[in-house]
């Protein structure tokens, strides 16, 4: 049970880590080595930007949300269930958390690709 209580903390913090950086220090250079590294995002300095702000909100809010009210839950379950019922919520957190990232990738990709041409630059909005 430690391993996964620490493996949670790691991962939360992580995220969070991630995604302020993401959201407040991403590199504003040409390289781009460091952020969101899909190859759309790299088009232009305007789909960069909005790229790595948004999954950077996105990471900050699961970090957050996964260390203040995920943590707690794994261990009252652990203290009133046992060890074993805390494994199984733990590994489904985990399973969740990977769900969910997977999940905004995707609708990252889908935004950038509402939102920006081919060539990277921002559409026109409609009236």
């Amino acid at each position: 049970m430690d391993v996964l209580l620490i493996i949670n903390i790691v991962v939360s913090f992580s995220l969070i880590l991630g995604g302020y950086y993401m959201k407040y220090q991403a590199p504003k250079d040409k390289d781009m080595k460091m952020g969101v590294l899909i190859g759309r995002a790299r088009l232009s300095p305007d789909i960069w930007k909005y790229a790595n702000i948004t999954c950077g909100k996105n990471w900050l809010v699961t970090g957050f949300i996964y260390l203040v009210l995920g943590m707690p839950v794994i261990l009252l379950m652990y203290n009133f269930k046992g060890e074993n019922a805390a494994k199984v919520l733990t590994l489904a957190y985990l399973i969740f958390l990977i769900t969910n990232l997977i999940i905004s990738t995707n609708s990252l990709i889908k935004e950038m690709n509402e939102k920006f041409d081919e060539n990277g630059n921002p559409k026109e909005q409609e009236k």
